[in-house]
């Protein structure tokens, strides 16, 4: 009966033991996927400032909101989401950077309809 039990508990560990091992393999590819695909959220981001600081110039506070904006808004367009979802996020991202700005930066970008389409889809 000892040597049963014995047996159960080494079949047991070694089992365990496999299982980990999997587990850890496969959670290190999907790190290196996400650091790749956060890289590439941070560069689409800094990308959309650099277009809207070529347009209105920019403090370094709006940069800061404006650039988790973005990221926010490139993370979610990676996604697959349907279209309707698409359009919303379009216009969330619009009245956030509106409310960003200053009056007289949102009238200058309100006026320019292309960079605003570039800037929320």
């Amino acid at each position: 009966m000892k040597r049963i039990i014995a047996l159960f508990v080494v079949m047991l560990a070694f089992g365990l033991n496999a299982t980990a091992q999997q587990k850890k393999a496969a959670t290190a590819t999907t790190t290196q996927a996400n650091t790749a695909k956060n890289a590439a959220i941070n560069e689409a981001a800094k990308k959309d400032i650099a277009t809207l600081s070529e347009y209105v110039k920019l403090t370094a506070d709006q940069k800061l909101a404006l650039t988790s904006l973005f990221e926010y808004k490139h993370r979610n367009f990676a996604d697959n989401i349907s279209d309707e979802r698409k359009a919303i996020l379009a216009d969330n991202v619009a009245m956030k950077i509106k409310s960003s700005l200053e009056p007289a930066q949102v009238a200058k970008i309100e006026g320019n309809t292309q960079l605003m389409t570039i800037l929320t889809h």
